[in-house]
């Protein structure tokens, strides 16, 4: 049996048939998803002041350059992750990551994985909060931050509220597939599902799994969330780059699927981040204090430009096909655009990812990945 380690830095492989699809064994599989990095725990102090009486449990992953690097203090991407958010789904970036030197940090929301549930009002902050004692925790300093889907809403409550925490001379931040709520969009499905009730939306956990049987009092649900649940399809192989890493993230994606269903059973949590997203719980006016993302966004360059006179750099990669905002250039992706376009303290750039879908839109196939560890890495 090949170790994690071997796998990990081989991309080893095994390819069938003419289309080069890879495979990779199961007993490998385990060796690798079980490396001690992939499946870190930290416990949260507890604080009664915050409605947290007791320590709260977060999982999280820490990998790529190593933490007892200078390059592992130096650049940090801490990424947010969309629905379901496990860390499993993205430590297939580890060896990229380690050839440019960036170390990935990332946490496993409430209700995912090993990390303790809490209800849904209190998602947004405890993700906020645990993400800020975790990077206390471990040292760091300065991180750049990566988002995806409904990342955007955890990653730019964190910045918003921890602006210190954005390098002081290079802020940073991406989003490829940003999420945008239906009411800016437009997207038929999920302009239906923002009017069920919340108490129905609490129960997407229940179709996670499934999302094209129809449950009982649950099948409307169903019909209009499913679309933006997560997806174990492949993104297509015909388009983008080709290599052994890219063999390898889309060798494992079906089996880390299992392996996050397994590890989060009847997936918890799933109910409570949909009624996050949108907004059908204690978010129905807006997202935490800031409401929405127009708001936020010069609220966020304000406090970076205060803090170290900087202007923070914002790139956004739409994705060519799009079902839960839109595809490349409609209207949810313009919203979106007109949020930081014209920003005075932001550098603002974006561009489309073509052949790549709102899931795959950080596959490594399509370099948006590479694309932004070249701007982490570059000189100051």
């Amino acid at each position: 049996m090949a170790s994690a380690a071997e796998i990990d830095t081989t991309a080893k492989v095994a390819s069938k048939g003419t289309n080069k699809s890879a495979t990779v064994s199961q007993e490998d599989f385990e060796a690798w998803i079980s490396d001690e990095r992939f499946n870190r725990l930290f416990q949260l102090p507890a604080d009664a002041s915050l409605g947290r009486p007791q320590p709260l449990q977060v999982s999280y992953a820490d990998y790529g350059c190593g933490n007892d690097t200078a390059e592992g203090q130096k650049h940090v991407l801490l990424f947010f992750g969309p629905l379901m958010s496990s860390p499993l789904f993205a430590v297939s970036r580890d060896a990229i990551a380690k050839r440019h030197k960036v170390r990935i940090l990332q946490l496993a929301r409430p209700g995912v994985g090993k990390s303790a549930s809490v209800p849904a009002s209190r998602l947004i902050q405890t993700s906020r909060e645990s993400t800020a004692a975790l990077l206390q925790h471990l040292g760091i300093k300065h991180v750049s931050i990566g988002c995806h889907s409904a990342g955007t809403i955890y990653g730019l409550d964190f910045a918003v509220h921890y602006p210190q925490f954005l390098h002081p001379s290079r802020p940073y931040i991406a989003f490829a597939a940003p999420w945008v709520h239906p009411s800016h969009s437009g997207v038929f499905h999920l302009s239906l599902a923002a009017k069920l009730p919340g108490s129905l939306i609490a129960h997407t956990d229940k179709v996670a799994t499934f999302v094209n049987i129809k449950l009982g009092p649950l099948h409307k649900a169903a019909t209009a969330i499913s679309g933006i649940l997560p997806s174990i399809e492949k993104p297509p192989t015909h388009r983008g780059q080709e290599g052994p890493e890219v063999e390898f993230q889309e060798a494992v994606l079906t089996q880390t699927m299992r392996r996050v269903f397994a590890d989060n059973p009847g997936a918890r949590g799933l109910g409570a981040e949909t009624q996050v997203v949108l907004r059908r719980g204690a978010e129905e006016k807006g997202w935490s204090d800031w409401g929405d993302l127009d708001v936020v966004a010069p609220r966020l360059a304000q406090a970076v430009h205060a803090a170290s006179n900087t202007r923070l750099k914002v790139d956004v990669f739409f994705t060519e096909k799009d079902s839960l905002i839109g595809d490349a250039g409609s209207k949810g992706c313009k919203w979106f655009e007109s949020c930081w376009r014209d920003l005075d303290s932001v550098v603002f750039a974006s561009e489309t990812v073509m052949g790549a879908d709102h899931d795959s839109a950080w596959a490594l196939r399509f370099g948006v990945l590479e694309k932004v560890f070249q701007k982490i890495t570059a000189p100051d």
